[in-house]
């Protein structure tokens, strides 16, 4: 049975690793929607801000609560309000990987999760935690189906 938690005291959280190249797409992105807003005539400032202000708050959303965390049968992950629980024993492959594919991750750096029984794009997800390595024993140790070489 998988136990209920609640995320918002949950302290076993795990951060997203968070790149560079990240923070500073998201800090430009707010730095050219605050001054959009600024820019406009006062007759339309309120319309534009009303409609920027919520993309603001998604992507404060998502790069600031983006993480994972152990549970008893499976890996939470959590992005913002996607959540996806990763039942340790659907897992079918783990491995490191470095790319920029869109998923639950804040870094270059990830490890690639794939499920049994899913098809690539609905079984896989990245995830980018501070100390991939550890991470990753730690989670190989949690998956009794784990295939040695990923399909």
């Amino acid at each position: 049975m998988v136990k209920a938690i609640n995320p918002m005291t949950d302290k076993n959280r795990i951060y997203a690793k968070r790149d560079f190249w990240i923070t500073s797409a998201i800090i430009i992105v707010l730095l050219i929607l605050g001054i959009s807003i600024l820019i406009m005539p006062e007759e339309g400032r309120g319309l534009v801000a009303l409609l920027m202000i919520p993309v603001a708050g998604f992507l404060g959303w998502l790069y600031f609560s983006t993480y994972t965390v152990f549970q008893d049968d499976f890996l939470l992950c959590k992005s913002g309000p996607f959540t996806e629980k990763i039942r340790y024993a659907d897992i079918k492959s783990l491995k490191l990987c470095r790319n920029f594919m869109s998923s639950m991750a804040l870094a270059r750096d990830r490890i690639e999760i794939r499920q049994h029984n899913k098809s690539y794009v609905s079984g896989t997800t990245y995830i980018s935690p501070p100390q991939r390595e550890q991470f990753l024993e730690e989670l190989k140790k949690r998956c009794p189906n784990l295939n040695k070489t990923p399909e």
